[in-house]
């Protein structure tokens, strides 16, 4: 019988121009914070300390490793610990994107068709989610409502969907951008288990309960006025959108595993960030974005 052994090739974290980066400067950014950044996004929170401290040491040998030998050619390798960082981390992110994604088509999904739906809030109300993070459990909840009502309003009463939501708080240049990402059946089930397919699904009316929704439930936590809610649906353009994607079959497995990797990817992308050590300055480049007039995000440090 014929064998065939890979070749285990380790990660080389310091080569990285992420791994540079925070080297080269997270001290500085800590003792910066208070008066250069915390005005305008708040205090810094423990876990984002705890969480660079532990990237630099993701990968390298010196702070532990596994040893795994091979049954059949006896060779062995070190193998170095992960951070497990949250969401930070290239390398820990992919592998717990992949792995979730698998579980997800595998263990939870029904078979039946899917669809993926994004929502979308005004920039308005963006730097709130900054402020009150704990807003951010209420959008996710309004995004999950109003896709059910829309459900039950087209298939009849007591038909529920299945959903998947994905809370996001960066966009493609990493401005703070709280969206939100749903994977959700191209339908809903019925009281006696059947499913009931929809034949189209409105976008236009999904955002508009999403908007009553979320509105609703930030005046109930009084993060918002009475005033700003009339001033938001006086808007000759909403703010608020939904995109409904093409269903995905149940057979098409691929499909379906690449849109619930989606849902939860690195919102940092190692192939759009340039660091430029002689001059100490980043770069992160990204497809044109619409809102902002720039496929650039804009460096640092900042001038």
């Amino acid at each position: 019988m014929e064998i065939t052994c890979r070749v285990y090739r380790p990660r080389r974290p310091r080569e990285s121009p992420l791994f540079r980066l925070v080297e080269q400067h997270l001290e500085e950014l800590l003792r910066v914070w208070p008066t250069r950044f915390h005005r305008q996004h708040g205090p810094l929170r423990p876990v984002v300390e705890r969480v660079l401290r532990e990237f630099l040491k993701c990968g390298l040998l010196e702070h532990g490793f596994a040893r795994l030998w091979c049954a059949h050619c006896r060779r062995s390798v070190l193998v170095a610990f992960s951070c497990r960082g949250r969401s930070f981390c290239p390398s820990c992110e992919k592998k717990k994107q992949l792995l979730w994604a698998e579980w997800l088509r595998e263990e939870l999904l029904a078979p039946v068709p899917h669809r993926h739906v994004v929502l979308t809030i005004p920039r308005l109300l963006r730097p709130l989610f900054r402020r009150r993070r704990d807003m951010l459990t209420e959008l996710a909840r309004a995004g999950a409502e109003a896709t059910a009502e829309l459900v039950r309003r087209a298939a009849g009463d007591g038909v529920r969907p299945g959903l998947v939501v994905s809370l996001a708080t960066a966009g493609d240049l990493l401005q703070w951008h709280p969206h939100l990402h749903l994977l959700t059946t191209d339908g809903g089930f019925a009281p006696d288990g059947s499913f009931l397919p929809l034949p189209e699904w409105d976008a236009t009316l999904l955002m508009s309960l999403f908007r009553e929704r979320l509105l609703a439930r930030l005046l109930d936590r009084h993060a918002i006025s009475h005033e700003l809610v009339r001033k938001l649906l006086a808007w000759k353009h909403p703010g608020f959108s939904a995109h409904v994607g093409e269903p995905i079959r149940p057979e098409d497995k691929q499909r379906l595993e690449d849109t619930a990797a989606y849902l939860v990817r690195n919102p940092l992308s190692l192939r759009k960030l340039v660091y430029l050590d002689g001059q100490q300055a980043v770069l992160y480049r990204s497809r044109m974005n619409p809102s902002l007039g720039r496929n650039l995000a804009r460096p640092w440090p900042p001038r």
